[in-house]
């Protein structure tokens, strides 16, 4: 017990260190560093995607960056519905949309990574912007991202929530991934802003392909199922290349809102499987992911022996949380009304950490 009670400060101490890093990084102004408009591929590794991808065509059919100075590729990753089918018609009426249907090789192990692969393989754009087959984008998408890439920017993260129609009609996993979300989010653009590169993700992405090919694309991790977007950053950034966060409200995507809270907590489970080949390219990230997470296994373990000690911890974490969280509201222009959820989303934490955690440690998710 005495143990116990002496880490508590330590972990404590480390965690608000971080939390103050995060809130100051918030309060990072970027100014778009380029005018210039290269030639853009924007790369979708689809499957079996017939109910969104339409939605997502429309949105990056109507950007504003010019016509002939970018394509669209979707990668079809062996769709069994009418994914290629719905691109085809798309095909017929913009010139710029190119369809690739994905060969799978006996040693492929991330799905995601060879269709992402064989589609830069045959794109013509100086820079690479992703997103998933269930996303809509803002008509000032490209442009947006583009102007982020000043000199020695290697690679720029966007920001992506949830898209939810009707916030009061929405179901609570919907309202809880969101939150959740926003929390990743103004932790990644916060430790971006103070130059402490932690994650992003592949909703919203974009980099150099110049700097891909020099790295030799996904070969470095293409080992590790998951990884195609957090697990490319950290090589980038290791190769001495600035990474950015695309703060302006022009680059923000929006991805499909998960009902089920399963294949919610699926998808999380899928994202923590990186902290492991994650050591070895940040250490500082790895750490700190260890830090929280036993902190919250703390938490938890304390509520049996010490409650009131317990409950004490909790209560100061939900407010140096709620700074970081409200400071993420405030920056993105999230409605104030979506952070009324916090104190559950806080309650929930401990045993959430743990088990997305472990079981992304042991892989236990599917793809």
């Amino acid at each position: 017990m005495k143990i116990i009670l002496t880490l508590f400060p330590f972990l404590f101490a480390y965690y608000f260190y971080y939390i103050w890093i995060f809130i100051n990084g918030l309060n990072k102004k970027y100014f778009h560093a380029t005018s210039e408009q290269p030639f853009v591929s924007v790369i979708v590794a689809a499957r079996n995607e017939e109910k969104n991808i339409h939605n997502l065509l429309t949105s990056l059919v109507n950007q504003d960056y010019p016509e002939n100075s970018y394509e669209i590729i979707i990668a079809n990753d062996q769709s069994k519905d009418s994914t290629a089918e719905i691109v085809r018609k798309f095909q017929k009426k913009f010139t710029n949309i190119k369809l690739v249907n994905v060969k799978v090789f006996e040693d492929t192990i991330s799905r995601k990574k060879n269709a992402l692969s064989q589609a830069i393989n045959v794109s013509k754009g100086k820079i690479i912007l992703t997103t998933d087959g269930d996303c809509i984008v803002k008509s000032t998408w490209i442009s947006g991202m583009v102007k982020y890439f000043g000199k020695n920017v290697g690679m720029v993260a966007g920001f992506s929530v949830p898209n939810i129609f009707n916030w009061k009609k929405t179901n609570f996993t919907q309202k809880y991934e969101f939150l959740d979300s926003l929390a990743l989010f103004s932790a990644a653009a916060g430790s971006s802003g103070m130059n402490k590169i932690f994650s992003c993700s592949g909703q919203n992405l974009a980099y150099k392909k110049q700097v891909y090919s020099e790295l030799g694309g996904f070969e470095k991790i293409k080992n590790f199922i998951s990884g195609d977007d957090i697990l490319l950053m950290h090589l980038i950034k290791n190769k001495d290349y600035q990474i950015r966060f695309a703060f302006g409200k022009d680059t923000f995507n929006l991805t499909k809102s998960e009902k089920s809270f399963k294949n919610f907590l699926n998808q999380r489970i899928r994202w923590a499987s990186n902290a492991k080949p994650m050591f070895s390219q940040n250490r500082e990230f790895s750490l700190y992911l260890v830090d929280v997470f036993l902190l919250n296994f703390l938490i938890l373990a304390m509520l049996f022996f010490q409650p009131i000690y317990s409950l004490g911890m909790l209560i100061i974490k939900g407010l140096v949380d709620f700074a970081v969280v409200k400071k993420g509201q405030i920056r993105f222009g999230i409605p104030k009304n979506r952070l009324y959820v916090f104190p559950i989303w806080e309650l929930l934490q401990p045993i959430y950490i743990l088990f997305v955690g472990i079981c992304g440690r042991l892989n236990l998710f599917k793809w």
